[in-house]
């Protein structure tokens, strides 16, 4: 396997080709972190390609984002 997903994180896990991905939430995904500083360290990426941070999604899909982070 090679790590050309990690060049497009987003774009590949929408594509279903992230193998860190654990879950498809309702704005995002689970992933587990690739690289463990902890074990089990996983994050909730965005399934909006482009974003860089929480404030550059608009407020509907950042509260549907935060949502999943309840999950």
């Amino acid at each position: 396997m090679t790590d050309d997903w990690k060049r497009d994180r987003i774009g590949s896990a929408l594509r279903g080709e992230n193998p860190t991905v654990l879950r498809r939430l309702d704005a995002g995904f689970a992933v587990i972190g690739d690289t463990q500083f902890l074990p089990g360290y996983c994050v909730l990426l965005t399934d909006s390609p482009g974003v860089g941070r929480l404030t550059d999604l608009p407020r509907p899909r950042r509260l549907e984002f935060l949502a999943d982070m309840e999950c």
